[in-house]
């Protein structure tokens, strides 16, 4: 995999590759952005890059040293290159542990084994503990010309700013749905399956990656009964029962996988309430049971849905109450049926 086959944030490979051109990359680097984006994959394509034997702008994937960085070890999941090295939270633990920054601040003195670089890769750098940044200051702000080190963090607001001011800071924003449907469709999944799998996972390429159809079907079903349920009025309450009193650890995700498909049902009743084209359904299979739907709920009504919806999922996005948004979701919704 080359710059050129990571999908999304052109931006960011733009900015790589002129930096690889003028060989200029910055010694310390934050990538900060949300779970998924391509984060890693781009820090590793870096690392290739800056390692390759046949190319400076890029990696060529063939080379010895590309094709070291691209293998891991069975045992350990190591990267087989000697000098592109992948730091993480341990197994059983919360927090990158200020041992583990000692450490990697031993090394980057070191000249590189085998490459021109060594490249270091901290995946959660939020997680570390002040102790931890601080410890690693100096490196960060004076490293070595051979080391590189790239720190990756989903919420940047919990990096300490003296750590922010010594890297150069790159933001990577969410893959776009189409990208994401280019993607999985390159990997082998239907046109159909693709465009739905890539509404749901909200810019998150790495998940629809992962995503098991089965899974997705089984959820969808669920989903949609709860949906036709108040939008046809047959038991309106039926939503607020199923999460406002949820006390599990894993309903914060139920409960937003679930908006995702109210999102694709109302956005597929809007499509069918101004006479569009069933063939840009998300959920073509449920043509028929859409169609029931839409003969009571205009397209008016339906696009107001969607943007409860959204406005819900922007407020689980914000770590609020469960309780309280499924209650206020609820109502809300009733009034738009009741008003229209």
């Amino acid at each position: 995999m080359a710059f050129q086959d990571i999908a999304g944030n052109s931006r960011v490979r733009k900015i790589l590759r002129l930096a690889l051109q003028r060989a200029r990359v910055p010694n310390s680097l934050l990538f900060f952005g949300p779970r998924g984006v391509g984060k890693k994959a781009t820090a590793f394509e870096l690392a290739k890059a800056l390692n390759c034997l046949r190319r400076t702008d890029d990696a060529c994937d063939g080379c010895a040293s590309c094709l070291a960085v691209d293998r891991k070890d069975k045992e350990t999941g190591r990267r087989q290159h000697p000098d592109v090295i992948e730091i993480g939270v341990a197994k059983d633990k919360t927090a990158i542990a200020i041992e583990q920054m000692r450490e990697m601040k031993s090394l980057a003195y070191l000249m590189p084994l085998t490459g021109r670089r060594r490249i270091f890769i901290i995946d959660g750098a939020e997680t570390m503990s002040e102790e931890a940044a601080n410890s690693v200051l100096k490196v960060l702000e004076e490293p070595p010309l051979f080391t590189h080190i790239i720190l990756l963090s989903d919420n940047p607001a919990l990096i300490l700013p003296t750590i922010k001011s010594r890297c150069q800071v790159l933001p990577f924003l969410p893959v776009a749905d189409e990208e994401i449907e280019r993607a999985l469709r390159k990997s082998g999944v239907e046109a159909d399956k693709a465009r739905l799998m890539a509404l749901i996972v909200r810019g998150d390429l790495e998940r629809a990656l992962h995503l098991d159809w089965k899974n997705i079907e089984a959820n969808r079903r669920e989903a949609w009964i709860l949906f036709r349920a108040i939008v046809r009025s047959e038991d309106p309450a039926a939503f607020l029962r199923r999460f406002g009193t949820g006390r599990r650890k894993d309903i914060r995700e139920e409960l937003e996988r679930t908006l995702e498909m109210f999102s694709a049902f109302g956005r597929d009743l809007a499509l069918l309430g101004e006479g569009g084209d069933p063939g840009l359904l998300l959920n073509p299979d449920y043509e028929d049971e859409l169609r029931d739907c839409a003969s009571s709920v205009t397209a008016e009504r339906a696009l107001k849905i969607i943007g409860l919806v959204h406005g819900a999922a922007a407020s689980l996005d914000r770590n609020v109450n469960i309780g309280a948004l499924t209650a206020s979701l609820t109502a809300r919704w009733l009034r738009v049926m009741e008003a229209i």
